[in-house]
């Protein structure tokens, strides 16, 4: 809902403020907004075919860390997977889920150490935390028994790359793709595992 949403974005800018304060060599120089989609945490079920994938926005914020070629980053994303109605399956119950994602990345840009190498990339890994609710929408298990709402939590490690390229002045276009790794109990979980997201993006260097 609207303050939750409001509560998980004031988190992530006081995140980002502790982190800028903490190191004087720690630069908040760019700021940037993506849109793609991620993997959602149902199963590979042909019932839950057409909610794969979910719609994701991100927004990002970061700067230089001690070296030039050092980039940090934190953000908030956030994803639903867009279930409104019970799905017509015989005893089983149908849940909706809307996940906050808060996190924080190290990117380390090759062309900033070798001027030669010949793409505009960066290679990030990090740690994030999800923020998960769960909404009954409908049907019964084989108990003959409802579901209920719920809410859940999840820490994952993530690797991936991004490619920017100007297009005017301070503005770049950013596509960027990321892979989800679970930790703790959840690292056994098949329905967490090979989870990705592609974005792209504007982003702005102050």
């Amino acid at each position: 809902d609207f303050m939750n949403t409001r509560r998980i974005l004031l988190l992530t800018i006081v995140n980002a403020l502790i982190i800028y304060s903490s190191f004087a060599q720690l630069s908040l120089d760019s700021f940037s907004a993506h849109v793609g989609t991620i993997r959602s945490t149902h199963s590979e079920h042909s019932v839950y075919s057409e909610y794969q994938y979910a719609l994701y926005p991100e927004m990002q914020i970061g700067g230089s860390l001690f070296l030039p070629h050092f980039k940090w980053t934190t953000y908030w994303g956030y994803w639903s997977d867009g279930i409104t109605e019970p799905l017509r399956v015989a005893d089983m119950v149908t849940y909706s889920g809307q996940t906050h994602i808060i996190g924080a990345r190290l990117t380390f840009l090759p062309a900033k150490v070798a001027p030669e190498f010949p793409l505009p990339v960066g290679i990030f890994g990090g740690f994030a935390h999800h923020f998960t609710s769960v909404q009954y929408v409908g049907g019964f298990g084989f108990d003959g028994k409802p579901g209920h709402d719920f809410t859940q939590s999840l820490n994952t490690f993530e690797l991936g790359m991004n490619v920017d390229v100007s297009i005017i002045g301070p503005i770049n276009i950013r596509g960027e793709i990321h892979q989800l790794f679970p930790l703790g109990i959840e690292s056994t979980n098949q329905t967490q595992k090979g989870r990705r997201a592609y974005k792209v993006g504007l982003a702005l260097r102050m």
